[in-house]
């Protein structure tokens, strides 16, 4: 505890504290003249560790070492320190999304905020770092310190960018292979049981065509296949007048469809009309803006949408049935001729044996290779539809990684359950401090923004500070201390306070308060820091009371010129305790 009047330098101190962990340096010009460096003794892992951060004659220099386990390193960078500490500390860095959508890391600046309150604003909200420029800063801070998953990272970001170019490329493939699937899909029924009768059909012709080939009566064998060929012919021409009609009456039925639906175009289009010529009538509603008809304007929005939809639906299966009927009549034209052909060899008496035997081989085979053909068109539409069927499924799984990328919250547990415990630890150090006239109805959103019954820090303390937003924010940083201690690896494990705002809290909640963070402390291997003007708190064997040791014009002083050291005996009543 750092304990003396104010204007004696306490918070230099404590700012000389943060500014060895890598804080920015922000003294005034004296100190800067007048110290060369801030020297820190600590340890990790039960090693000695030193940090030496010199104080140039501005602040923006930067220049540190590290004395850890026999070795020195140099820094001239706060982003180069900050990686080596962190390391040091056993912590890795996330590679985060800055406010400006770049990558970015964390810095010790922008993490020390949860572990120290620095003199004046800090205490005015729930977390205050000398630069803000990640995305989320304190909800990304919290989730590094706890070892959680960042919310913004920039490989997630990256992944996420790829991913989504991957699903515009599988979109285009898909939409290509559609093409090609619905033109090859034409005319074909590719069914399973087209394709077995197809099959039957081939070895029918196959064996056919082999009995003319050994058949000693060629003539009556011909005959008698024309005669099945002529059959079949009729059959398939009967069954093609028949696909033929149903299409015609199909195509006449959507133009039936189209014009009804023109029709109802028509009227809501009169009908929107004739609510902007009522709205127009001011007697009615004056009123600007009173949306008395929003909801018939949307109405008409969503019907006209919705029958424009129907409409082009219907043209595109009236442009496939009338590119059907075109393909049937031709179809339909081959089977006549071919029919005329096969009368014309059974009825004429002056064909040979050989002539109506060559023809039945001809018709024969011209139909094996028109189902064969068909067999393979078959083949390939299952091929097309196998492969559209894997580009679809594909789609299916990146669209699933795009979902759980951005995933930032639903699903995250471990940050649910911290959000829960701290909500249960705010509570607690509200009672701690006897904060009243707040509700105790806390809720922490995803981004960490703390709402007391519906109202925000800012609120309360009505744009500035007051003495119930600096009980809040206490509160926060005890809950964030309690909850991360209680993992017993985590390395800051301490809380630096400077100088709460004493004028404004009751000596009896400040010392509560303390006193509870103090026992936190003890059980759980940690240190509290605090700097004091008014507020004499009790100090045990453990603890260290820091006091001032240089005489000063008018009172004692933290920083000063060895000549001006105080004798033991006026500096405390318990020299054994300084630091």
């Amino acid at each position: 505890m750092l304990f003396a009047a104010n204007g004696s330098g306490k918070s230099p101190i404590v700012r000389m504290l943060a500014s060895a962990l890598g804080f920015p340096n922000n003294f005034r010009a004296e100190i800067l003249e007048r110290c060369n460096a801030v020297v820190l003794h600590a340890e990790s892992d039960g090693k000695p560790l030193t940090i030496r951060r010199a104080l140039g004659e501005k602040n923006e220099l930067f220049y540190a070492t590290i004395d850890f386990d026999g070795e020195q390193t140099e820094y001239h960078t706060e982003a180069s320190f900050s990686a080596a500490l962190f390391q040091l500390l056993g912590l890795r860095p996330p590679r985060l999304v800055s406010t400006k959508g770049g990558e970015t890391k964390p810095y010790i600046a922008t993490l020390l905020p949860l572990f120290y309150l620095i003199q004046g604003h800090g205490y005015s909200a729930a977390y205050r770092a000398p630069s803000s420029f990640i995305t989320d800063q304190f909800a990304e801070m919290v989730r590094f310190a706890f070892g959680l998953n960042p919310k913004h990272s920039f490989e997630v970001k990256k992944s996420l960018i790829e991913e989504k170019s991957a699903l515009e490329a599988q979109t285009r493939m898909i939409v290509a292979a559609q093409r090609v699937l619905e033109y090859q899909s034409r005319g074909v029924d590719d069914s399973d049981a087209n394709q077995a009768a197809l099959q039957r059909s081939c070895e029918n012709l196959t064996q056919q065509i082999d009995g003319l080939r050994v058949s000693v009566d060629a003539k009556g064998t011909a005959s008698s296949a024309l005669i099945e060929l002529l059959r079949r012919k009729d059959v398939q021409i009967r069954a093609r007048q028949l696909e033929l009609f149903e299409l015609r009456n199909r195509v006449a039925g959507i133009e039936t469809i189209r014009a009804e639906i023109d029709g109802e175009v028509k009227t809501l289009s009169l009908n929107e009309e004739a609510r902007g010529v009522f709205t127009s009538f001011q007697e009615i509603c004056s009123a600007p803006n009173c949306r008395l008809f929003l909801g018939s304007a949307e109405s008409y929005g969503k019907n006209l949408l919705y029958l424009k939809d129907q409409i082009k639906d219907l043209e595109r299966n009236s442009q496939r049935a009338e590119i059907r009927v075109e393909q049937l009549e031709e179809r339909l034209e081959e089977l006549g001729t071919e029919r005329q052909t096969l009368v014309e060899n059974l009825g004429a008496p002056s064909t040979s044996g050989v002539d109506q035997l060559v023809t039945a081989v001809q018709d024969l085979t011209k139909e094996l290779v028109g189902a064969q053909g068909e067999l393979t068109r078959i083949s390939g539409l299952k091929e097309e539809r196998s492969k559209l069927f894997k580009l679809e499924r594909e789609r299916d799984r990146i669209q699933d990684r795009i979902e759980g990328l951005t995933n930032t919250g639903r699903a995250d547990h471990a940050f649910n359950d911290l959000r829960r415990k701290l909500r249960e630890l705010t509570v607690k150090w509200m009672d701690m401090l006897d904060t009243t006239s707040v509700s105790r109805n806390v809720d922490i959103d995803l981004n960490l923004r703390f709402t007391f019954g519906g109202e925000t820090l800012e609120t309360i303390g009505s744009g500035g500070t007051s003495s119930t937003t600096g009980r809040l924010v206490l509160a926060i940083h005890a809950a964030l201390l309690e909850a991360y201690l209680a993992d017993k690896t985590r390395p800051f494990r301490f809380l630096i306070l400077d100088t709460p705002k004493q004028d404004e809290l009751h000596t009896a909640d400040l010392a509560s308060y303390l006193t509870e963070l103090e026992k936190m402390c003890e059980a759980n291997d940690a240190q509290l820091l605090f700097s004091s003007t008014e507020y004499d708190h009790p100090t045990a064997k453990q603890d260290k009371r820091w006091l001032p040791k240089y005489r000063g014009p008018e009172k004692p002083m933290y920083l000063g010129k060895k000549t001006d050291l105080l004798p033991n005996s006026e500096i405390g009543p318990a020299p054994d305790d300084w630091a």
